[in-house]
């Protein structure tokens, strides 16, 4: 292609496909990023208009990847694709079409604030003492019948073993829930796919509008897509074809909604597509995809791909047995010091986990070794504690029928409990608009208190200019915060970040909304720092992630698959993808660990043993010690 980018024989064939329903059935490592990026090219310099593409992707860091890579190649015409997330690109669709979508006025709310929401709705239902889920536990359940598209009881039968009247009882409380949201103009993240999807299927105005306003739909990471995402997709289609790129071997998110199938069952729901491959490896060497491959060989499910080593041989992978994950945890942070003196870089190396609580016993040695590493997997940056106070000062000064953003403001303050909060609030909310109700709540307050209403005016002074808002309102509660939290000389630090971060944006509530939708975590964001260290991180986090060594931790019966999926085919083959996904990660050296001792769940179980995914591996794939 003319602006340089290097494909392959089949890459450039998907590049270059003509005008179909196309899915690129990419393996892990085959370069599925540079062949997105080369379609959006190819039909650029074709002569279709860069507005008549949209681009859509499952984070904002690949959206803007994507966009940087096309610009290098195509100049300013890139930054005329619209690319995003699904939730920003529907979500700025329906803030352009307010009116007929309804959502004047309304405030996104994460997922800490829906649990505070659901908290508020379950009280009036639960008696003391009463065993009934948890907020937490009532908002996956909502979350996940609206991304699989089921309805609440539909999912509460199949899924659950609430009796008859639990569950009616749960119904109530979700209604109430949903009531609350629209009283506080509320859309939760899942309101926002929910209602954009039922629009465009019942408001034929709007889908004809929106079917007229793109030719090429492109789709990264397809593998990834709830039912929801999928109705979308199949709303939005003809005339517009679709481009989607995805691996239904690395769909690992079931738990999210994710189905497989809109990858594995493509050619079935779309009989006039086609499906092309790449299975040309650029990351690891043979002998790691020979293990990867032959993993999936295994399954029942025909995954209809093998990945192939354009590097050539290397080092055949390790499996290595221990007693105990004490002693598995020592040997990994041995071998790390011992790769570290002999001239290797911390931060070559990778440990991926089944689960967070798995690698416990690692990340006590590497913390007694004094080895440098992070965790990825871990609470996101704009979820801390200290953060979110700071964002709420920012969203109760743009609202005052925002009463979660209100609520967390005003009892920060001396004095201020629950009760005194939500009787101020609710006086503020038979105000017009902020202003007037910044009067009312002047009004109430004592005359040693009035400093609270000085927060959301400072926010407002300087609405257009967000780094200026954030820095001053960050100033603003710090001696608060100072007193709240302690190590605050390093919290403070993520304010800094939250002013870099919003550099770009000229709109507060754009910056808001963005970073509600897609939130960075802390872990991800101190690698703006560029440390050496050795990433520990969960298989769930790490696609889209690739180290020189991988050491792939207890991978055991029990672990692969996990005790809790015996039985369940579905989930079995899961967590067969989990493996292959950490497999994949390796480019030179592979090291799966194992243990049989009292923490192994072998022991207890012998149905774990018995389906085991390494239970009859061959040795000429692996170096066993």
């Amino acid at each position: 292609m003319s602006n340089g980018l290097r494909l392959n024989k089949n890459q450039q064939i998907a590049a270059e496909y003509k005008d179909k329903h196309i899915l690129v059935l990419a393996g892990a490592g085959t370069g599925k990023t540079l062949t997105i990026i080369a379609r959006a090219e190819y039909l650029i310099r074709k002569g279709v208009d860069p507005r008549r593409i949209l681009l859509l992707t499952f984070t904002r860091r690949a959206a803007r990847e994507m966009t940087d890579r096309l610009y290098l190649g195509i100049g300013d015409a890139a930054n005329e694709v619209t690319a995003g997330t699904f939730h920003h690109f529907c979500l700025l669709t329906m803030r352009r079409m307010a009116d007929k979508f309804g959502i004047q006025d309304f405030t996104v709310i994460d997922r800490d604030d829906q649990n505070s929401l659901m908290r508020l709705a379950r009280t009036g239902y639960v008696t003391k003492g009463e065993k009934f889920p948890r907020a937490s536990q009532l908002v996956n359940i909502f979350s996940y019948s609206r991304n699989t598209n089921m309805g609440v009881l539909e999912y509460l039968n199949k899924y659950t073993e609430f009796d008859e009247e639990t569950c009616n009882k749960i119904l109530a409380v979700f209604a109430e829930y949903k009531q609350r949201k629209q009283l506080n103009r509320y859309l939760d993240f899942d309101d926002i796919l929910y209602h954009f999807g039922k629009k465009l299927h019942e408001d034929s105005s709007i889908r004809n509008r929106l079917r007229s306003r793109y030719d090429h739909i492109l789709v990264d990471e397809t593998q990834d897509t709830n039912p929801l995402q999928w109705i979308i997709l199949d709303g939005m289609k003809d005339p517009a074809k679709l481009f989607c790129v995805g691996d239904d071997a690395q769909s690992i998110y079931a738990f999210r909604g994710a189905d497989f199938r809109n990858v594995h069952s493509f050619k079935k729901r779309i009989p006039d597509s086609v499906v092309l491959k790449l299975e040309d490896n650029y990351r690891s060497t043979q002998e790691i995809l020979n293990i990867s491959n032959w993993l999936l060989k295994k399954s029942p499910l025909k995954y209809k791909k093998n990945l192939k080593a354009q590097r050539g041989a290397g080092i055949k992978p390790v499996l290595v047995d221990f007693d105990s994950d004490l002693y598995e945890a020592k040997w990994i942070a041995e071998d790390l010091i011992g790769r570290h003196e002999t001239g290797s870089s911390w931060s070559d190396h990778m440990i991926l986990t089944r689960t967070a609580w798995g690698s416990r016993s690692v990340e006590a040695m590497l913390i007694e070794k004094n080895i440098p590493y992070i965790f990825i997997g871990g609470t996101s940056f704009l979820q801390a504690a200290h953060v979110k106070d700071l964002l709420c000062l920012v969203r109760a000064a743009a609202s005052n029928h925002d009463e979660l953003a209100w609520i967390r403001y005003l009892t920060l303050w001396p004095r201020i409990g629950d009760v005194t909060a939500s009787r101020l609030i609710s006086a503020m909310k038979e105000m017009g608009n902020v202003n007037e109700a910044l009067k009312q709540l002047s009004n109430r307050l004592k005359k040693d208190q009035q400093r609270i209403v000085s927060g959301p005016k400072t926010i407002l002074k300087y609405w257009n200019e967000p780094t200026k808002a954030l820095r001053v309102g960050g100033e603003f509660l710090k001696p608060i915060l100072s007193q709240k939290y302690d190590k605050w000389d390093l919290r403070k630090k993520d304010f800094d970040l939250l002013v870099r971060l919003a550099e770009r944006y000229r709109s507060l509530m754009r910056f808001i909304e963005t970073y509600t939708l897609d939130p960075i975590t802390s872990t991800v964001a101190s690698r703006l720092d560029n440390q050496d260290v050795v990433t520990l991180i969960t298989v769930h986090s790490a696609k889209g992630t690739e180290s020189h060594v991988c050491y792939v931790i207890r991978v055991e019966p029990g672990m692969y698959p996990h005790i809790r999926s015996l039985g369940a085919e579905d989930e079995e083959e899961e967590d067969r993808r989990i493996l292959y996904v950490a497999m994949t990660r390796a480019k030179n050296e592979l090291i799966l660990t194992r243990s049989e001792g009292p923490s192994s769940y072998s022991y207890s179980y012998g149905d774990a043993a018995e389906a085991y995914f390494l239970s009859d591996v061959p040795d000429k794939l692996v170096e066993e010690r």
